[in-house]
């Protein structure tokens, strides 16, 4: 199967710290490395490790974090071909602090590179053989354009809401573009802080459900919550399904990883929901078990660590 995605790119620093510090507070650093990011990225890993035809649709800057962010990810084994490069421009680059019980803050540099891709740029070539639609729409309106071609053409369209509307409406994503991709999605995704704030309620089911009356996701919602696992809400009911035990090191990622493995067990694979739902979680601990933002690992041994757990 192809899958094709359109959102971030970007290179994090990731500092190691005891833990993270406080207002006005100090963190030593213990180890820092630089590794290839953002969330769109992440997740077409995730599923080239899955064995999976991936491509990206990104633009970066001809900067040091530009050239090293396209080697990482030919050798991860994503395609290239519509990832643009601005003269002069500057990548998106991340700095992330990681104490040693795996929590995290981020920080990050949008550069002037990433939403500089435009319309024109994208165009109906770019789905020919593709099976699968991916986008966090970033930017928004080439993200809109490819989705609504995938929709005239059959292509489910996998949506992740990976930050709140505030912050999307800062990056020049409005909210009406938001709910447009919602309505065009067959997968939607959302992140904590974006459920609550379009849901308007701190309770993650009654959230969920406010936000399938406001805009009617055909696929249902699927409310990634860390530790807490994951919840399914669509006109059907719900599914919650808790996340795995494990001794995390760097939770930086584990949301892709997640999204990766549902696409791959529920669109590509046919499993059930529930089991679907099960492997994505096995994905995302797994991740929690590594350094850095992308995941490392192959079906079989994704199954074992279900077996096992």
């Amino acid at each position: 199967m192809s899958v094709l995605g359109l959102g971030t790119a970007a290179m994090d620093v990731v500092l190691q710290c005891e833990s993270l510090p406080r207002e006005d507070g100090f963190a030593f650093v213990h180890r820092e490395n630089l590794m290839s990011g953002g969330s769109c990225a992440n997740t077409l890993v995730a599923l080239s490790c899955l064995g999976q035809k991936t491509s990206m649709v990104a633009k970066t800057g001809d900067d040091h974090y530009g050239k090293v962010f396209e080697e990482e990810l030919i050798q991860s084994g994503v395609d290239t071909e519509h990832l643009y490069v601005k003269k002069g421009g500057v990548s998106l680059h991340t700095f992330i602090t990681v104490d040693r019980k795996g929590r995290k803050a981020i920080y990050s540099n949008l550069g002037n590179s990433l939403l500089d891709l435009s319309e024109d740029e994208v165009d109906v070539s770019m789905v020919d053989d593709v099976n699968i639609f991916y986008t966090d729409m970033f930017p928004g309106k080439p993200a809109l354009k490819l989705a609504r071609l995938c929709q005239k053409k059959s292509i489910p369209v996998v949506f992740n809401l990976e930050c709140a509307p505030d912050f999307m409406n800062l990056c020049h994503i409005s909210m009406a573009e938001i709910a447009e991709m919602i309505q065009l999605s067959d997968v939607f995704f959302i992140c904590q802080d974006a459920l609550i704030q379009l849901g308007d309620h701190m309770d993650p089911a009654k959230a969920c459900e406010r936000m399938m009356q406001k805009f009617t996701p055909q696929g249902g919602i699927i409310a990634t919550q860390g530790e807490a696992g994951v919840l399914w809400y669509g006109p059907e009911g719900q599914i919650t399904v808790p996340a795995f035990s494990v001794k995390a090191i760097d939770t930086t990622g584990a949301g892709d990883a997640f999204n990766g493995g549902f696409i791959y067990s529920y669109l590509i694979k046919k499993m059930s929901l529930g089991k679907s739902l099960r492997f994505a979680s096995a994905c995302a601990a797994i991740k929690c078990t590594q350094l850095g933002p992308r995941l490392k690992t192959t079906v079989e041994q994704v199954h074992d660590f279900i077996l096992n757990a």
